[in-house]
């Protein structure tokens, strides 16, 4: 068929003028993911349209609040204690997700994604190291966002392909990241049913304005202060198997709060001089470990925890009743 005889496509805010790409498609559920490479070499030409539609919506952003991904878990995955990012592990097979809150960048975002794949935003644990062949980059949608970019590649981990699926979520001067990775394709397709359920599930929402830590929780403080102990899933790296294996073992996991409004936290163990909060060096911490330490302040009966800065890490929950606490659905006991 030649060019001109195929219907003319007609350009909206909600619709690529290159591919007519719409909001309704969605690059991670069924039948994308399942067999992605022939959208993948046609939605190469319509890269592009992202990076038009973003320059003419950046300025808007500038009155806007900043936005939360929210997203449904992937059923018969288990989340990871160590975040950001918020990290799931199938129960299954070796497949994992990652999701990255918003964060601010400069410069072309599209470009930057297309020549590293921010492969610097990735957490260590999941960078990609031997990526085999070019990447396939396209558009994709999600509600709420306005540019979504995508990449569909594979890492060369002796000689096994490791399947991955990357979505950068474009909102203004900040972007989030999903990233989906199975250790071949026949774990892929099996992952596919969870993977669906959070590809179906994003979306990008109004931000509401979290009140200030700085200003610390007041006479709150006193009740909460303390040592508070769990047990949350830990990665461990398998020594034994090649780069990227690990699981996920039990551990003792630790909050402790002060009465002023500073918090650390830690896995293992967690010393206390002669259990004394006050005694605890918080300032050390923050140095030492500065994405296991912060701030947290009380409203009503919400206790809101800044962790880290780079980004920021916003854990919103319920105040402790009496000697316990549920963060991350994990139960905290005060000891």
């Amino acid at each position: 068929m030649q060019v001109e005889d195929q219907p003319k496509l007609i350009a909206s805010p909600n619709r690529c003028p290159v591919t007519g790409i719409g909001h309704e498609f969605n690059p991670v559920v069924d039948p994308y993911l399942a067999e992605p490479y022939a959208f993948w070499l046609g939605a190469r030409l319509s890269v592009g349209c992202a990076l038009v539609a973003f320059l003419a919506m950046t300025n808007a952003f500038a009155q806007q609040e900043v936005p939360t991904l929210r997203y449904d878990p992937p059923p018969n995955f288990y989340r990871s204690a160590i975040h950001p990012p918020d990290d799931y592990s199938s129960n299954e097979v070796n497949a994992t997700v990652q999701v990255y809150p918003f964060r601010p960048f400069n410069g072309n975002i599209e470009q930057m994604f297309q020549k590293t794949l921010l492969r610097e935003w990735i957490d260590p644990r999941y960078q990609e190291t031997n990526v085999a062949g070019q990447p396939e980059f396209g558009l994709g949608s999600v509600r709420g966002a306005q540019v979504v970019l995508t990449a569909r590649f594979a890492e060369n981990i002796a000689g096994i392909p490791r399947q991955h699926m990357r979505m950068v979520i474009v909102s203004g001067g900040i972007a989030a990241i999903v990233d989906a990775s199975a250790n071949n394709m026949t774990t892929w397709q099996r992952a596919l049913p969870a993977l669906n359920v959070l590809g179906a599930s994003l979306r990008v929402e109004a931000g509401a304005a979290l009140p200030s830590v700085t200003e610390g929780p007041g006479p709150a403080g006193g009740k909460i202060a303390g040592l508070y102990m769990g047990t949350k899933p830990k990665y461990v790296v398998d020594l034994n198997r090649p780069v990227g294996y690990g699981k996920h073992v039990p551990a003792l996991h630790y909050y402790l709060f002060s009465a002023d409004g500073r918090v650390y936290r830690a896995y293992d163990t967690l010393t206390v001089p002669g259990g004394e909060v006050s005694r605890f060096d918080f300032d050390a911490a923050q140095r030492d470990d500065p994405v296991n330490s912060g701030r947290y302040t009380v409203k009503g009966n919400q206790l809101y925890i800044k962790m880290g800065d780079q980004p920021p890490e916003m854990i919103t929950t319920a105040a402790p009743q009496g000697n316990r606490i549920t963060i991350d659905t994990v139960l905290y006991i005060r000891q």
